[in-house]
C-alpha cells in the first residue's frame, strides 16, 4: 500500500530553550538543507555563540557535522570564514541532535541590509566594495584548492566598518571533493550576488560599462573566461580603472 512520505520536521526553537544544559536559544540566524543556525547565550558567562543543529535525517551518523567542523578548522586562517569553537550533543524530540558551535557573527544578513537601502539596491562604488571584500576573502580558500559551495546573499553577514564592510559568510555545504568545477560554482555564485547588488535584472541595462564587465550578461562561459577564481576577481577589482 502507498504510504505518503512525511515532511521532515524543522526545530524551529523558541527563544529561551535550552540547548545540552549549557546554552539558551536568543534566535534564529538563518537555516539550509542540512540544518538549522541561531545565536546561543553560554549561562554560565553569557558568552553568545552560533550553533548549527544538524537535521538527524540528513545526518543521521554525525559525518556531514565533522565533516564541516574539520573544514572550518582547516581554513581557520581565512577570516571570512566562521571560526570553529567545538561540537555538542543535544537531545531533540527524543532524538540525537549534533550542534557544532562557532563565533557568533554580527551584522545582517546581506539580503536583510539590502532591503534598508534605497531601492533595495547599492550605488556602484558601494557594490564594488562589497564584491571586493567577498573576493578577497574566498581567495585563499580557492588558492588552496577548496571551494565554499554555498554562496548566496542569506548566506552572507554584513556590517559597515567605517567606510568599508566586513563581511562572514554563515555557512558552506560539503559538496565532496573539491574540483576546479565546484570553485567555478563559487564564482558564478560570487557574480550572482554582486548582480543582486547593483538591481538584478532590472537594473542591468542601465549599468556602468565597470558593472558589465564583470557580469557579462550573467552567461557562465563568459565569466568563466574571464574569472577562474576568486583570486581573478581580487586581481581584477585591484586593477580596475573606471
Amino acid at each position: 500500500m502507498y504510504r505518503p512520505s512525511r515532511k521532515p520536521r524543522r526545530f524551529d526553537f523558541p527563544p529561551g530553550k535550552s540547548v545540552a544544559g549549557k546554552y539558551q536559544i536568543e534566535r534564529p540566524l538563518g537555516s539550509g538543507w542540512e540544518g538549522e543556525v541561531y545565536v546561543i547565550v553560554e549561562r554560565n558567562t553569557g558568552i553568545r555563540r552560533a550553533a548549527k543543529f544538524y537535521y538527524p535525517h540528513r545526518d543521521p551518523m554525525g559525518k556531514a557535522a565533522i565533516t564541516y567542523a574539520r573544514k572550518l578548522d582547516a581554513l581557520r586562517h581565512c577570516p571570512i570564514l566562521m571560526q570553529y569553537h567545538h561540537q555538542e550533543i543535544s537531545y531533540v524530540r527524543k532524538r540525537k541532535v549534533v550542534v557544532v558551535i562557532s563565533e557568533l557573527v554580527e551584522g545582517l544578513k546581506l539580503s536583510e541590509f539590502l532591503t534598508t537601502q534605497p531601492e533595495g539596491r547599492l550605488i556602484t562604488f558601494e557594490a564594488l566594495h562589497v564584491l571586493y571584500a567577498l573576493a578577497r576573502g574566498i581567495a585563499p580558500i580557492h588558492a588552496r584548492g577548496e571551494y565554499h559551495g554555498d554562496i548566496h546573499d542569506d548566506n552572507i553577514m554584513i556590517r559597515r566598518q567605517g567606510i568599508a564592510f566586513e563581511l562572514k559568510l554563515l555557512d558552506f555545504f560539503d559538496l565532496g571533493r573539491p574540483t576546479k568545477a565546484k570553485i567555478h560554482k563559487d564564482v558564478l555564485n560570487l557574480i550572482q550576488v554582486f548582480h543582486g547588488l547593483v538591481g538584478g535584472r532590472d537594473r542591468y541595462k542601465d549599468q556602468p560599462k565597470v558593472v558589465k564587465d564583470i557580469i557579462r550578461g550573467l552567461k557562465d562561459s563568459l565569466i568563466l573566461q574571464r574569472f577562474q577564481s576568486a583570486g581573478d576577481i581580487q586581481r581584477h577589482l585591484e586593477n580596475l580603472e573606471w
